[in-house]
């Protein structure tokens, strides 16, 4: 009743296994590879390419994870200095002063950012270039480098008072020793050194975009590493979604992705929708796991078939992938056999991950 995708990760996911089969496809196309981000862009895309909210929460880790130190290093070993007495004083200014320099700084490549953005921007309007625009934003990580400038001016300004540091003092659990701040104003430099590469990558694309030589090099490396790539997918996604019911044998239970046959049939799972809600992955291990469970209690009451005997019991998952839904859908209906258990209702809600897309008309 499917295939075993050991790509597609522990439970099997649709995304999971066509993003492995897709970047197999690519890796052996000479074309492809030779206009391959190289490995520092997609290293920087990695660090950088992250919603504003995303980066502010992993800094609060790090955060908290360096409270958590500080009160544990005062429970363990009271009252020990983490660095020399005699650089504590060095450590105290540079806790007190850097900040604020890489604040300014920051603020000071987003300006160099929006100017840059407005050059871009009358260029394209002389030239009608809308979708070099669109190329532009992704090859230059505009988004990217301006959420992160703008996350770590936030944390810097936010950090001028110290607020988780002075309420852990406050509560008696915090160290005399500035070691534990001065690891953050290391962790806010590394931030700053990783955005400063990022504003170089932009400013270096920008160069490059003005000139009307250099931009299809900018549409080629596009096309190769965003638009081919997610349009493999999407024929792929919808392939396996739909073949995952496999071959069935007569007589023998079934299952069907993506297809409704009519009302005639009980319903398993239905749900109210919101507008633009979309089926966007599916689980396909627990899906399995659980039509097996269902199949083997089927062929225990070959008379619990009834009226679908001949051709045996079908469950079919009405949802196509990636097609807009709303209202209230029954999204899981059953043509004979046995009803499902209410923890395989529950384990098959949780393996089908339905997403509101709000940028959908």
């Amino acid at each position: 009743m499917g295939i075993g995708w050991g790509p597609g990760g522990p439970t099997d996911s649709v995304n999971r296994f066509v993003a492995h089969e897709v970047r197999r496809q690519l890796a052996d196309n000479p074309v492809a590879r030779r206009a391959r981000y190289p490995v520092d862009h997609r290293v920087l895309r990695g660090l950088i390419g992250a919603p504003f909210s995303l980066l502010l929460a992993r800094y609060l880790i790090v955060d908290l994870a360096m409270l958590d130190v500080e009160a544990w290093s005062e429970i363990v070993a009271p009252g020990s200095p983490a660095i020399p007495a005699s650089l504590a004083a060095q450590a105290i200014d540079i806790v007190k002063t850097v900040p604020s320099y890489l604040l300014g700084a920051q603020i000071g490549l987003l300006g160099v950012i929006s100017l840059a953005l407005a050059l871009v921007t009358l260029i394209a309007q002389r030239d009608d270039a809308t979708t070099d625009v669109k190329i532009y934003y992704h090859e230059s990580m505009f988004f990217g480098i301006t959420a992160s400038g703008i996350a770590l001016a936030a944390v810097l300004s936010v950090q001028f008072l110290w607020p988780l540091q002075t309420l852990l003092h406050r509560l008696g659990g915090g160290s005399a020793s500035p070691a534990f701040k001065l690891a953050l104003v290391a962790a806010h430099t590394a931030w700053f050194v990783v955005n400063l590469w990022a504003v170089a990558h932009f400013v270096s694309v920008t160069f490059r975009f003005v000139q009307r030589s250099a931009r299809e090099r900018l549409r080629e490396r596009y096309t190769a590493n965003v638009v081919v790539p997610r349009q493999l997918s999407d024929r792929l996604r919808q392939q396996v979604y739909g073949a995952a019911g496999g071959r069935v044998e007569p007589g023998m239970p079934g299952a069907f992705f993506g297809y409704s046959f009519g009302t005639g049939s009980e319903i398993e799972i239905e749900r109210e929708f919101a507008p633009n809600t979309m089926l966007v992955d599916v689980h396909m291990g627990v899906v399995r796991w659980v039509l097996a469970r269902w199949a083997k209690r089927c062929s225990a009451e070959p008379e619990s078939a009834g009226g679908a005997a001949r051709s045996g019991p079908r469950i079919w998952f009405t949802p196509a992938l990636d097609r807009s839904m709303r209202g209230r859908v029954a999204w899981c209906r059953r043509n004979g056999g046995v009803p499902l258990t209410a923890f395989e209702r529950w384990a098959l809600r949780r393996a089908f991950r339905f997403e509101e897309r709000r940028d959908e008309g």
